[in-house]
């Protein structure tokens, strides 16, 4: 009767555990957690400069899209950017670029030959936003795609 009673237990033990796994659902993660996926992104770092797109290199960029003075948007440093007579993987990625005085998302849109590894030539409104006084002319920049 002994062997009989504790084979039933075992197997109602053994049952309750594979429903008690079954059922569970994992805990969401923790807000730090999420964060940490976007310091595992590769981070570049450079100088980024400013400059006119319509007055330097013409409206519509190495990438295609017209931009202006005011579009959220970068040249990427030619050593990234790729062959120069032909669009880029990285035209139209967005990039989180942090810099002295802030951060700003901005899109890939054009090419900047002069540009050295890691370097970005931002508009006025980006470099305003990343760098702060325009006078600077320079700044250290860090960005990553996101």
């Amino acid at each position: 009767m002994f062997r009989n009673n504790s084979l039933l237990l075992v197997s109602i033990l053994l049952i309750a555990l594979i429903f008690s796994t079954s059922f569970t659902k994992a805990a969401p993660l923790p807000l730090e957690s999420t964060h940490t996926l976007e310091k595992r992104a590769k981070s570049y770092h450079g100088t980024g400069t400013w400059f006119l797109p319509k007055e330097e290199g013409g409206e519509y960029g190495a990438c295609g899209p017209k931009e202006n003075n005011y579009s959220m948007i970068v040249a990427m440093n030619a050593k990234q950017y790729g062959n120069m007579n032909k669009k880029s993987k990285w035209c139209g990625k967005k990039l989180k670029v942090k810099g002295p005085h802030g951060t700003a998302i901005v899109k890939v849109n054009d090419a900047c030959p002069g540009c050295k590894y890691g370097d970005l030539d931002l508009t006025p409104k980006v470099f305003k936003k990343v760098i702060g006084d325009m006078n600077k002319g320079v700044g250290k920049i860090t960005w990553h795609a996101v």
